[in-house]
């Protein structure tokens, strides 16, 4: 029975470890976000300051082996939002942009309760648009507020891969948390 008990707990450690060496932790310090990657999956983020002292956050996913493989992108754009803004406001303003893209449909709209996600104060959408070739992409959309910080988080794959990465996208938006 020792031995069994010592096997399953070597078994259990083992595949924990695996886990935990599989993803690695992002953390966006301008607006206190956390957030779990596949390791080798996706890029380290590309950080790029704008002009209006908001921050753009990309990291890339190459779908596959072939040339004309696929690219998926995450971006999180941070930017600094009067105290005031509602979440209403500030996701209705970021819509904008969005809802001009060429074949742009909203699929879902959700927030924290519906088990999605449980990063507070966040609205969240499901769509899809065209690319300037005409490739259907699937995106999801997600609004936060953080005290005077807005962030647009997007996920964008080309929308015949979507469905092969599914899991993973649902585990990036439900690994995102505030740490303060």
């Amino acid at each position: 029975m020792k031995t069994l008990t010592f096997i399953f707990c070597l078994v259990v450690l083992v595949s924990v470890s695996k886990a935990q060496d599989s993803t690695r932790t992002e953390v966006l310090e301008d607006i206190h976000i956390k957030f779990e990657l596949p390791r080798v999956a996706w890029s380290e983020a590309q950080v790029k300051q704008t002009k209006s002292e908001s921050t753009i956050y990309t990291y890339t996913r190459k779908l596959a082996e072939k040339k004309k493989a696929g690219q998926a992108t995450l971006s999180i754009l941070v930017e600094h939002i009067k105290p005031s803004t509602s979440l209403r406001d500030y996701s209705t303003k970021g819509m904008q942009f969005f809802q001009k893209q060429n074949g742009f449909k909203l699929k879902k709209t959700f927030v924290d309760t519906d088990g999605r996600f449980t990063l507070p104060y966040t609205i969240g959408y499901e769509a899809e648009y065209l690319d300037a070739q005409g490739q259907k992409h699937h995106l999801y959309i997600l609004h936060t507020i953080e005290f005077n910080h807005g962030a647009q988080i997007l996920i964008d794959f080309p929308y015949e891969q979507y469905f092969l990465y599914e899991e993973e996208q649902s585990q990036i938006i439900r690994s995102l948390r505030y740490e303060r």
